[in-house]
């Protein structure tokens, strides 16, 4: 039977099955996730998917799962829990040498031959010598193959011990990655440190110390579990936790008392407890006290801009309200300001102001903000040069900011937009780089959604009663003639969005109700796919984005990314080590420098140089970026997108979906975030009472911080 995402059907039950690796047909560049052609016991070819990026063709594998159908790839068994056995066979062998670099299928064939059914032992004895007997590998290259052959002996050692304890052997390369050859002793000593791998929760941990026999009130395992709470709090936004409320969570997660866990993780500094009780990381305690130090220094320094008399434009393409004029007006004469307001207030045309009555005082002024997409459009709207935050920093991969107290950024004037998405980390090495002779101007809008990470820098400035702050509430003439402001506005005060537009206002806004999640997948796709770029003259694939709070469910964002595409891109060549196409439009997950490609860029796969193994990614700003295709393992489908994705971009028309499955994530911010991303056209699909929920729901919850009392 079909299900919601219209892509698998379960034709059996749980099962467990034993198979023979044949051949690794794709695996995930750095991830788990692999498709493995293989046999079964009684020699029965299958495909089989799941978290096998481990494993090496000629490995017998035990496996449970279910088998499943594919609408477009057949009958496949979905494993969800692997365990391996120790290569033996000749095929096993051969898939184990032949992945270390310089020894090839030609180089495993020799060993094998040489020393039989014990090559690996015999290796594992003396990596240098045996390796050097092999031809075509000499004085240049052994260094480089001992090196991968004890990489590949210290997986294979984390694999089994892995295996043996009950953890799934899947994340032994991030084990390895992460701490290193010594993994085994690191993990005996202490099986919570695995947690420091990216993607291993305490689930996981626990049952590794379980296993190794640690007791369930071991202190080991309490304060792991209070610091994996803590840890969670930060994934929503809190800087810390109450004493109280930490300890209730570990509590929880424990099914044991943490008495006394929080006073020794303080003694051995890895925690830090507040004056007034909270409980917070020491790394993180540290960068808010830093960036609340330079706060302080800004908001209680003199001013240092050297400006001729200002003079307030009276006349020309654009001439300042009183609001806009006091924003300038402040940006000269206090370190830090602030200016604020929603769409259409006049927030750019201010910075705008800045740069014409500055720049001929000589000012160097920077501007920058949270996401690419955002500092173009900045760049764009201004007619000054914009960058990211990162790029401004000069942010190097693995070593964060070059740019800091030492080495600073050279400007008079610094213009942040976007402010709201600022969290505490980013925002403290910003602040860091600002120099003793520069002026900071934060533009955002405090209603939009709050930061991912931990903190809200500009709501903590805004409340902490010290900041100068100017808020633009009036509306201007050009922009209240466009519905999709006004509903802005409407929604930001809890009101529905307008149905019907007067004479004068552009009809920009439609709402479109659909009953079940079946419905409004179905009227998205058409709308995005036809409709729309038919009525605007628009491209779907670059133009068009469609919006949804969550990204499970029959109405989230993976089940429209793959009946968009089914539309929009059926016959996209294939990409070698990837689920994208050519042809697909996607979305970067994390911030790449090295590709300068940032976080919630968009955009599309328009080639591939399969002698080159390289793609070529054209953004919807207008840039053809040359990727490896190895650097795809960071980027999704982006036909569709989260709320959270969208914060910083805009596009020609947006389609917000609104389904209250996705009730616990409806909120007035996300709703207000979300129609504010459309410049010519939206489109709200789905149920009324949805809708309703968003209205009468504003994201109140509070986040644990320290910033705005210590600005105070």
């Amino acid at each position: 039977m079909k299900d919601a995402a219209g892509s698998w059907s379960t034709v059996g039950r749980a099962m467990e099955l034993v198979v023979e690796v044949e051949r690794v047909r794709w695996r995930a560049p750095d991830g788990d996730f692999a498709v493995l052609s293989a046999l079964t016991d009684e020699g029965e070819p299958v495909t089989v998917t799941g978290p096998l990026a481990h494993v090496h063709e000629g490995e017998t594998v035990e496996l449970g799962g279910g088998w499943r159908e594919h609408e477009r790839f057949g009958r496949q068994f979905e494993a969800r829990a692997v365990k391996l056995r120790e290569p033996v066979s000749e095929a096993a062998l051969l898939g184990v040498l032949s992945a270390v670099k310089h020894v090839g299928k030609f180089g495993a064939q020799f060993l094998l031959d040489k020393h039989g059914a014990d090559v690996l032992e015999v290796v594992d004895a003396d990596p240098g010598a045996r390796l050097l007997e092999i031809p075509g590998v000499g004085r240049r290259k052994i260094k480089a193959a001992v090196a991968s052959w004890q990489e590949a002996r210290a997986l294979r050692a984390v694999r089994l011990f892995l295996d043996s304890h009950g953890v799934p052997s899947a994340v032994a390369s991030r084990v390895v990655r992460a701490l290193g050859a010594e993994a085994i002793g690191v993990l005996s000593d202490d099986p919570y440190r695995i947690t420091s791998v990216d993607g291993v929760g305490f689930a996981t941990a626990d049952a590794l110390a379980q296993a190794l026999g640690t007791a369930a009130d071991a202190p080991s395992r309490v304060r792991a579990g209070t610091l994996h709470a803590l840890r969670e709090a930060e994934s929503d936004g809190h800087c810390g936790l109450p004493r109280a409320e930490l300890e209730q969570r570990a509590w929880r997660l424990l099914g044991a008392e943490p008495d006394g866990a929080v006073d020794e993780l303080a003694l051995a500094g890895d925690v830090v407890v507040c004056e007034d009780g909270l409980v917070m990381a020491a790394v993180l305690h540290r960068t808010e006290s830093a960036l609340a130090e330079r706060l302080r220094a800004l908001l209680d320094g003199e001013p240092v801009l050297k400006v001729r008399a200002l003079k307030r434009p009276a006349k020309g393409a654009f001439v300042p309200s009183d609001d806009q004029w006091a924003a300038v007006e402040r940006v000269v004469e206090h370190r830090l300001s602030i200016l604020t307001g929603g769409p259409g207030v006049g927030k750019t045309a201010t910075m705008r102001t800045l740069v014409d009555v500055l720049k001929p005082s000589g000012v160097r002024i920077r501007f920058c903000a949270p996401t690419g997409k955002a500092a173009r459009r900045l760049a764009e709207s201004t007619g000054a040069e914009a960058t990211t935050i990162h790029r401004l920093l000069e942010w190097v991969p693995g070593d964060g900011p070059a740019r800091g107290p030492e080495d600073p950024v050279a400007c008079d004037l610094l213009v942040v937009d976007e402010a709201s998405m600022l969290d505490l980390r980013l925002a403290a090495a910003l602040f860091a780089a600002v120099g003793d002779r520069t002026h900071v101007l934060l533009v955002g809008d405090p209603d939009q959604l709050a930061p991912v990470g931990p903190g809200r820098v500009l709501g903590d400035l805004l409340a902490c009663d010290r900041t100068v702050v100017t808020s633009l509430t009036e509306v201007f003439r050009q922009a209240a003639k466009s519905m999709i402001v006004r509903a802005a506005h409407a929604i930001n005060a809890g009101e529905h969005p307008p149905r019907h537009a007067p004479p004068d206002v552009e009809r920009d806004l439609y709402l479109v109700a659909r009953s079940d999640p079946g419905a409004i997948v179905t009227e998205v796709v058409s709308l995005a796919s036809h409709r729309l770029p038919g009525h605007l003259g628009l491209d779907p694939r670059s133009d068009i984005q469609v919006l949804a709070p969550m990204h499970k469910g029959p109405a989230g964002v993976d089940t429209l990314n793959t009946e968009l595409r089914a539309v929009l891109n059926p016959e996209g060549a294939s990409l070698p080590s990837s689920p994208l196409r050519v042809g697909d439009r996607v979305l970067q997950t994390v911030n790449d420098h090295e590709h300068q490609l940032m976080n919630g860029e968009t955009g599309v796969l328009v080639d591939h140089d399969a002698d080159r193994d390289r793609v070529v990614f054209a953004t919807d700003d207008g840039r053809r970026l040359t990727l490896p295709t190895s650097a795809l393992s960071t980027v999704r489908l982006g036909h569709a997108a989260s709320v959270h994705k969208a914060q910083g971009s805009q596009w020609p028309a947006v389609i917000v979906v609104l389904f209250r499955g996705h009730a616990h994530m409806l909120t007035r911010n996300l709703l207000y975030t979300a129609v504010s991303r459309a410049q010519r056209m939206l489109v709200l699909v789905g149920q009324p009472e949805a809708l309703g929920i968003a209205l009468g729901r504003v994201d109140g919850q509070r986040r644990y911080t320290r910033l705005a009392a210590l600005v105070r």
